[in-house]
């Protein structure tokens, strides 16, 4: 099994998402808010480096919130997990479009 992990700014397509994964035959999952790195330091100043990651982080909205999707896989499913998720979010190569990793599962209680 692997533990599937999708990281991305644009909350609207969130939806989407998990209606892609369910008609994958992917079913449960949690979606959580997340907040990214210029949030966190948007409200810091006794860091000697604030200066320069605020200015490496222009642009970014400190305010808007993101969303972390964590699915459970089998492995036969993962690449038909990651297509549905590609099939909406699209190319994550590009800057700031998001996040996909997968994090082998060496046990699991309680799935179904």
């Amino acid at each position: 099994m692997q533990l599937l992990f999708l990281i991305i700014k644009r909350t609207e397509i969130v939806d989407e998402i998990m209606r892609r994964l369910a008609r994958a035959g992917i079913h449960g999952g949690t979606v959580i808010d997340s907040v990214g790195m210029a949030k966190s330091i948007s409200t810091m100043d006794n860091l000697p480096a604030i200066g320069f990651l605020r200015e490496m982080l222009k642009g970014d909205d400190p305010a808007k919130k993101g969303k972390t999707i964590i699915i459970a896989v089998e492995e036969d499913h993962v690449e038909a997990a990651k297509e549905a998720i590609l099939s909406v979010t699209g190319d994550l190569s590009k800057p700031n479009a998001g996040i996909l990793f997968g994090v082998p599962i060496s046990f699991a209680l309680g799935m179904n």
